[in-house]
């Protein structure tokens, strides 16, 4: 069974899965992945010969629908083509596969109830609608039957993940790569050691993972798309710069990183790259995300026309999506809030995903929807959550420093602010400015007397 990986994206919108750590205090996990992976002294990129790589989940489809229709009996033949309309959709951002991929599971179910495959490809449909309650349930119910198979462990731990569960989820991504350390589970690895801020880490796990390699050549681009991700974070455009054009090298015209490259265009002011950029990764699958963004340059240009026809589209994709079974309460909270829309409504959605999943990001979506509609000591309780494992964020760094300067609390807004702009100063191309001209309005720390 090929469990796809942690799939992250800038507002995590749905169409695809969303995915060590505090090294120092886990012991076991550090001494393990040190012997492992070695330290990160220099990039790694093997390629191949990705002119005979295919290109797109469609390969072995229709063999598969085939298989299907010959043997409507069969177990097996609806589980591979769930998994790969699963992996389509991460090819194209149809969430009208979700429907197709839950018949063909019901159909599966109505044969063998009982089977590890039928409860963690329901996991990872579960992970991709964000119903990761509903998928730490069917995780476990696949590692019960069958403990020994490694990727039932990562649908788990995604869910974990997803839950706020992070000591729990740390603990299955150990018995994961113990039993298989392959690219998924490298993968997941690198995104928990970000989540806990050690990014050197993370980038050291992706690059193990892109050295063991994926049958599906989608999962390699993606991994150079989130050692760009990673390196972006950082301030370094130079190497994100990089590791997105490997990503486009190994898939053609793959719009993850088409839109890292229009991100290193918009921090490097070149605008009029960026729209042509972002416009290729909407044409190539129309995601929120790549309409939230190409939107905002918009605006940042001054055609308000053009950035109200991608806010446009952004609502009515998200329809599509929650009318396909797809959770988008975080995603869309942010959305209103920082485009303030209906911001009462804003804080409703990031209340239920919170509600729903109580993770470090959700709990920053509850603290923004709460700054903007002027509830700050209540934001700045989720501030502090969402900063709680020392993720380097410089957007969750923002936050909480605004919420701080709208409290009165100056030293902690500056070292807030100084510590988001010092991660990036391209952060974010709403609120780059807004970070720089907040901090000089607050002047210089003071110096403590000695």
């Amino acid at each position: 069974m090929s469990i796809s990986p942690v799939r992250r994206m800038p507002l995590r919108f749905a169409a695809a899965l969303f995915t060590i750590a505090a090294l120092l205090v886990i012991p076991n996990l550090a001494s393990r992945f040190d012997r492992r992976l070695g330290r990160p002294d220099q990039r790694i990129a093997l390629l191949g010969d990705t002119g005979r790589l295919p290109r797109r989940g469609d390969d072995g489809i229709a063999a598969l629908q085939q298989r299907v229709r010959d043997n409507p009996q069969a177990f097996m033949p609806y589980i591979s083509l769930a998994q790969a309309y699963l992996q389509k959709i991460r090819e194209t951002g149809d969430p009208a596969l979700y429907g197709k991929t839950q018949q063909l599971l019901d159909r599966a179910a109505q044969i063998d109830p009982q089977n590890a495959e039928l409860f963690a490809t329901r996991g990872t449909l579960a992970l991709g609608r964000h119903d990761f309650a509903g998928a730490l349930v069917l995780g476990r119910q696949a590692l019960a039957l069958n403990p020994a198979s490694a990727p039932y462990y990562g649908v788990v731990a995604d869910a974990q993940i997803e839950l706020g569960m992070y000591d729990a989820a740390i603990k299955m991504l150990q018995q994961m790569v113990d039993h298989r350390p392959d690219f998924n589970s490298y993968s997941r690895i690198a995104y928990a050691r970000e989540l806990y801020g050690d990014t050197e880490g993370a980038a050291e796990a992706m690059q193990r993972a892109i050295v063991a390699g994926s049958a599906i050549p989608e999962h390699g681009a993606w991994a150079y798309v989130q050692l760009g991700n990673l390196a972006f974070g950082s301030g370094d455009l130079q190497s994100a710069q990089h590791d997105f054009d490997l990503g486009l090298r190994m898939l053609d015209n793959y719009p993850p990183a088409l839109a890292g490259q229009a991100r290193v265009a918009t921090a490097k002011g070149d605008l009029r790259a960026a729209t042509g950029l972002y416009q290729r990764a909407f044409n190539t699958i129309p995601l929120p995300e790549y309409a939230i963004a190409l939107g905002d340059v918009y605006a940042k240009l001054g055609d308000k026309q053009q950035a109200q026809r991608q806010y446009d589209l952004v609502r009515a994709l998200d329809k599509l999506f929650v009318s396909n079974g797809v959770n988008t309460d975080l995603e869309s909270a942010l959305f209103f809030a920082d485009h303030d829309i209906d911001l009462q409504a804003s804080l409703a959605k990031a209340r239920a995903a919170y509600a729903a999943r109580p993770s470090i990001h959700t709990a920053d979506g509850v603290a923004w929807t709460l700054y903007k509609t002027g509830n700050y000591q209540a934001a700045q309780r989720y501030a502090g959550e969402a900063l709680k494992l020392g993720t380097h964020d410089a957007l969750k760094l923002f936050h909480a420093g605004m919420i701080a300067k709208a409290l009165g609390q100056k030293e902690q807004a500056r070292t807030r602010l100084q510590a988001a702009i010092d991660l990036n100063p391209h952060f974010s191309l709403l609120y780059g400015d807004l970070a720089a001209a907040t901090l000089k309005e607050l002047g210089p720390a003071h110096e403590r007397s000695r």
